[in-house]
């Protein structure tokens, strides 16, 4: 009787570890935590990271487009910390991709260049943009930006506390 109840356990467990994809953060001081994602509804998803001193820190991430996230990052970062050019296809992603596959007639770059270590980066297709908001256990309170590719599903970020620490996301 006890085999029965369970199965239905291991099976959800197991189906949870499943539906989360790997990410790394790293502090502009070289400190690495690891966390993991997985997508919800509706162009939203759940985020957790252990952090500093064990702290675990959950939240929600959010899909916008690219000119939201750009005045954003530019309120959390200072002004001219990102550039944008070419058109904004981020509203599109999901219509794009279904009806065209992997074809490159519509496609957006976005890099990250190198900051204390951490080697330059570009991810490239339709691009998404999510914000999120991340709480911890300890108080600790962090903002994300993250750019990621549709066509692979990775891509990078950057996130800050609010004490100001800076954060690299690689997802």
């Amino acid at each position: 009787m006890n085999g029965t109840r369970v199965l239905p356990v291991l099976c959800a467990a197991l189906l949870f570890c499943a539906c989360s994809h790997p990410m790394s953060v790293v502090s502009l001081d070289g400190e690495k935590f690891a966390g993991r994602y997985r997508f919800g509804r509706e162009g939203t998803g759940l985020m957790q990271i252990h952090g500093p001193e064990n702290e675990v820190l959950i939240g929600r991430f959010l899909r916008v487009d690219r000119t939201v996230f750009a005045q954003d990052y530019e309120k959390a970062f200072g002004r001219r910390t990102i550039e944008t050019d070419g058109p904004d296809l981020s509203r599109h992603v999901n219509a794009i991709g279904g009806l065209l596959g992997n074809s490159s007639a519509f496609h957006e770059t976005a890099y990250a260049e190198a900051i204390h270590g951490i080697p330059s980066q570009s991810v490239s297709g339709p691009l998404f943009y999510w914000t999120a908001s991340l709480q911890g256990d300890r108080r600790m309170v962090l903002g994300c930006f993250l750019i990621g590719s549709a066509y692979t599903g990775h891509g990078f970020g950057r996130c800050k506390s609010q004490t100001g620490k800076e954060f690299h996301v690689d997802f």
